[in-house]
């Protein structure tokens, strides 16, 4: 990646690349482990480079998440915006988020399993505040998103929309992470049947049939 005057397109595509590396190393060796150095030589860049784009990698973690809850809001979008019932609109909004998951689970282990790594609220009065502020900012829009929609169409009180989307939210992260992780599979050699099962559960319990 030589130091030469690069488009908007040409930007994004290397900070896609700078990320996609980022998000490898912490997936495979932790936050710790993670350096503008290490993605340097994952891409055969100098690390001087990365820091054309990214000032830390605290902020490199940020964007990462940020660019994972966008993606995850557009398959909730997506199965939104199928021309078919409200019901099936959830089903399929329901079956967008385990798909997210098992489609990069590098990113949804980042997104909602690490813990040894910067939060919202130790960002607060230093640098970092404002892209801190923005990845709060995309990471609600998706729980916000079914939060509304429940409301809507089950013609519920916004509390109640809350705990659904609540209860939903802990079932799904949790049939994710047993997946990704693989224990799942330790268990139930037919992972995708228990999960396609689970999942018709899910729906039973949380959509009435006649859900306008």
């Amino acid at each position: 990646m030589p130091r030469i005057a690069r488009n908007t397109e040409e930007v994004d595509s290397v900070k896609q690349q700078i990320l996609d590396a980022a998000v490898k190393i912490i997936s495979n060796n932790g936050f710790s482990k993670l350096s503008m150095r290490r993605i340097a030589a994952q891409l055969g860049v100098s690390a001087t480079t990365i820091y054309n784009y990214y000032t830390s990698k605290d902020e490199l973690y940020f964007y990462i998440r940020i660019k994972g809850f966008e993606r995850l809001f557009e398959y909730f979008e997506k199965a939104y915006d199928i021309p078919v019932s409200t019901r099936e609109k959830f089903i399929g909004i329901i079956h967008g988020y385990v798909d997210f998951g098992l489609t990069y689970p590098d990113y949804y282990e980042i997104m909602f399993l690490n813990r040894n790594v910067p939060k919202f609220m130790d960002c607060v009065d230093t640098p970092l505040e404002a892209v801190a502020t923005k990845e709060k900012a995309v990471a609600l829009k998706p729980f916000i998103f079914t939060v509304e929609k429940l409301q809507h169409h089950l013609d519920i009180e916004p509390k109640l929309a809350y705990e659904l989307a609540m209860q939903l939210w802990v079932e799904l992260n949790g049939l994710v992470s047993l997946c990704i992780s693989r224990l799942l599979r330790e268990v139930n050699e037919k992972q995708q049947r228990f999960v396609d099962s689970y999942l018709d559960t899910i729906v039973c319990r949380y959509l009435p049939v006649d859900m306008e």
